[in-house]
């Protein structure tokens, strides 16, 4: 199921590196592996960069999106894709390890001696994003011993604690102190076209690095709630645009499409595989928390071919369980993330909304409330929900969710949250921080299903099964069922 569709970038950059190495064959100081300035510059190593981030969150979220229970099994596939089994994570460790993170790191080498420092900056934000989600799923990883080619074949891990409190602050802190800088008088080396996200405008950058440093600061906050206060000041700098224009996210064309589409928007996308969980479909058919109100995200997110209501698919379940033979909705190229030109997301407004809700809930309510009724606009908005059916469902008429500053509880924020979040595993990252609390997420259960044993919850992800061999220092971890230190 591997789905990378976008390797260095064009054909003939591919064609001048196998040029340049032909003649170099002989020089053995060179690592054949490693371009060198001389054989790409600057602009032509950041859409690579950005092109593999975005790969590396969408193989997480096509691995592990049964954890958060937004996607479940077929009707006909007999193979238990959702139930929490202990599989390996290969394919998210190599768009990470292999692709995203070392070219990131010598992205941010490159732009350091040549004075780039908007370069830097974005590698920086890049990198740190790639690193969050990787300890967010493993813990312990190799970093600040990793990248460093043949001469550390076999890099140490560091703790999950020393990656959050000393590797991601530096990263996120650097970023946003780079995009700062005044921009280099040179156009060789000034962010430009390249840039597949915002075209070189680093105000949107520095904002995005504004939000992520604001989702980490989140992050902490179950081990200091402190940290709650320094996610809504992060959160204030951060995205601006609440169409979503600005988002953190690769959009993809008809002639490159979204892996999206190709996993799930294809009519025989894997024999779809994966629909739509009962538990994120009943959130928004009326029949769940939000008794008879009727989301209007249902038909942008999924397609139940013109049926008069939506059915969910059981989780864990197979063709001849209960409830399975109902199930009619499905993903496809018609629905919001589905479709060839569907983006990636890796950072929204929308979330920055709803990390300044669930970070205020307890300090300031009219503020925490305010930003969870944006957070749900700006997540319809870009949907492309009709202005009419985002005040009908926000406004005064809708007592479920315009419920009143004083009524805001943390479900309410949660719960918004993972329907805005669709398809994105920061969720799994919310989910585990409050674990899986049914006063948080009610009617969340274990899958009917469960080869780690009855209503065991999963709590990480299995270092990847050829890992152990290529390095000795993985760490032994008895099962997925095993807390990161984030979440202890």
């Amino acid at each position: 199921m591997k789905n990378l569709k976008y390797k260095i970038f064009t054909l003939s950059m591919l064609l001048l590196v196998a040029g340049v190495s032909c003649k170099k064959q002989l020089d053995i100081n060179n690592d054949p592996s490693k371009l060198t300035p001389d054989q790409v510059a600057l602009s032509g190593l950041l859409p690579s960069t950005i092109q593999f981030t975005a790969t590396s969150f969408f193989n997480v979220g096509q691995y592990g999106n049964s954890y958060p229970q937004y996607l479940a099994g077929s009707n006909t596939y007999e193979a238990n894709i959702d139930s929490y089994n202990p599989y390996g994570f290969d394919n998210i460790w190599e768009s990470a390890y292999r692709d995203a993170m070392p070219n990131l790191k010598d992205m941010i080498d490159r732009a350091t001696t040549a004075g780039a420092p908007q370069y830097a900056g974005i590698g920086k934000l890049l990198l740190a994003l790639n690193l969050m989600q990787s300890t967010d799923v493993w813990g312990d990883l190799p970093y600040k011993n990793a990248f460093k080619g043949p001469s550390v074949p076999s890099p140490t891990y560091d703790t999950q604690q020393d990656i959050y409190t000393t590797s991601l602050k530096e990263l996120l802190d650097g970023a946003i102190a780079d995009l700062q800088q005044p921009v280099p008088a040179s156009t060789t080396l000034q962010v430009g076209s390249t840039d597949l996200i915002y075209a070189g405008v680093i105000d949107n950058w520095k904002r995005a690095a504004y939000g992520a440093r604001a989702r980490y600061y989140l992050h902490l906050s179950v081990k200091d709630p402190s940290n709650a206060a320094k996610a809504v000041a992060d959160a204030n700098n951060a995205l601006n645009d609440r169409t979503g224009a600005f988002d953190l996210q690769l959009k993809y064309t008809a002639d490159k499409p979204s892996p999206w589409y190709t996993n799930l928007g294809l009519p025989a996308a894997t024999a779809k595989q994966h629909r739509p969980s009962y538990f994120i479909v009943n959130l928004m058919n009326g029949t769940g928390y939000y008794p008879g109100l009727i989301d209007p995200r249902l038909p942008k997110l999924f397609d139940n071919n013109g049926a008069a209501t939506y059915v969910g698919r059981p989780v864990g379940a197979i063709s001849t369980d209960p409830g399975v033979s109902l199930t009619n909705t499905q993903i496809t190229e018609k629905t919001y993330y589905a479709a060839k030109t569907s983006p990636v997301p890796i950072l929204t407004y929308s979330e920055v909304q709803f990390i300044k809700a669930e970070s205020l809930l307890a300090t300031d309510k009219p503020g925490a409330y305010a930003a969870y009724l944006e957070g749900i606009r700006s997540n319809m908005v870009k949907l492309g929900v009709a202005t009419a059916d985002i005040d009908a469902y926000t406004g005064t008429g809708s007592p479920l969710i315009a419920k009143g500053a004083a009524n805001l509880t943390i479900t309410d924020v949660m719960l918004q949250k993972y329907i805005a979040q669709f398809l994105q595993m920061e969720t799994w990252t919310d989910m585990r921080r409050y674990q899986y609390s049914t006063t948080v997420y009610p009617g969340f259960k274990a899958p009917l299903k469960d080869l780690l044993g009855a209503n065991v919850l999963v709590q990480r992800g299995k270092y990847p099964d050829n890992e152990p061999g290529r390095n000795p220092n993985v760490p032994q971890v008895a099962n997925q069922a095993v807390k990161l230190w984030l979440f202890n």
